[in-house]
């Protein structure tokens, strides 16, 4: 089985469909806005790391969205990521 892994863009798309600004996820999460920034934007460098994956999930919940919404979310946005590559 694979690991779920949580990517920036997933976390930065959730941000954007709920109006939150980056400001708000870096206080709930403790993670400093420019990294979030970084992250979000996929920097090299700039991963989610364990202890960061554990933190943006529980802001998403906070959000107000399910485990299966933020599934659902990762799953389009590594399609889309696929797609892209396959078309580039």
């Amino acid at each position: 089985m694979e690991e779920f892994k949580l990517s920036g863009k997933t976390v930065r798309i959730a941000r954007l469909l709920k109006g939150v600004q980056i400001k708000e996820v870096a206080v709930m999460t403790g993670i400093a806005e420019d990294y979030l920034s970084k992250i979000e934007r996929g920097v090299a460098g700039a991963n989610v790391t364990y202890r960061n994956q554990f933190r943006l999930l529980r802001a998403l919940r906070e959000l107000g969205y399910t485990n299966a919404q933020i599934a659902v979310l990762t799953i389009l946005v590594e399609n889309i990521k696929e797609k892209e590559e396959q078309t580039a």
